[in-house]
């Protein structure tokens, strides 16, 4: 997600059980998988998870889709 700012072991602040809409950055469990993607609605009505990074696919659930907390925040860590 280095496209809005977040880049490889940064920690994510989430809001668990957060109301969501389009735009926000989400923790989302798809199909058994958790990521960290932008949360999109197309014009038939359905949701689908967007990649900051265009090299990689939009994401839409082929089964469930489960939306774990809106991100509200980040904080990197400046020595590893």
């Amino acid at each position: 997600m280095e496209g809005v700012g977040l880049l490889d072991g940064d920690i994510v602040i989430v809001e668990r059980n957060a109301p969501t809409k389009p735009g926000d950055i989400v923790v989302a469990v798809v199909d058994g998988e958790l990521t960290v993607k932008t949360l999109r609605l197309s014009r038939t009505g359905d949701f689908y998870l967007e990649p900051a990074n265009p090299a990689y696919e939009v994401i839409r659930p082929k089964g469930t889709l489960e939306i774990v907390g809106v991100v509200i925040g980040s904080f990197r860590k400046m020595r590893r």
